[in-house]
Parts: C-alpha cells; sequence; structure tokens
C-alpha cells in the first residue's frame, strides 16, 4: 500500500504529551496500516478510525496522492 503520513499540528501535539509506551504503540499502529494495510480500521463518516491500544487515530486518506492525514488521537473507554 505504501501511504505517504501527514500528521495535523493537533495531532502531533497529542502524540508528544502521551507517555513514550503509548505513542510508540499508536506510532507503530499508523505506520502498520500506512505500509501495509494492516489495523483495525472503521469508516466513521467522514472520517476514518484506526484502533491503537487504548486509542482510536482519526485520519483521512487522499486516494489520488496515497496521503493519510492524522487529525486526532483519542482515548477510547478502558
Amino acid at each position: 500500500m505504501n501511504v505517504t503520513v501527514l500528521w495535523d499540528p493537533a495531532a502531533l501535539f497529542v502524540f508528544y504529551c502521551l507517555p513514550p509506551l503509548v505513542s510508540a504503540r499508536i506510532d507503530r499502529s499508523v505506520i502498520a496500516f500506512a505500509e501495509r494495510g494492516e489495523g483495525h480500521v472503521e469508516w466513521a463518516a467522514p472520517y476514518y478510525r484506526l484502533k491503537a491500544g487504548k486509542h482510536d487515530v482519526v485520519f483521512t486518506v487522499d486516494e489520488p496522492t496515497l496521503t493519510m492525514t492524522v487529525l486526532q488521537i483519542l482515548r477510547m473507554r478502558p
């Protein structure tokens, strides 16, 4: 699949505020989806949601340019 990943500044701010192990899990999930299409992804119009541990990564995909833009990191219920 090999998609280019872009991060919205607000999502990147949240990413850097998270504990290192949590942010590493999110990063691995985003990379696995971008490179191999792996992961649990749901369509929640108008965005996609990727499960990453106890968090959801909200993103869009621009198919013509193969660009994934991470918009938000949401905390799921325990």
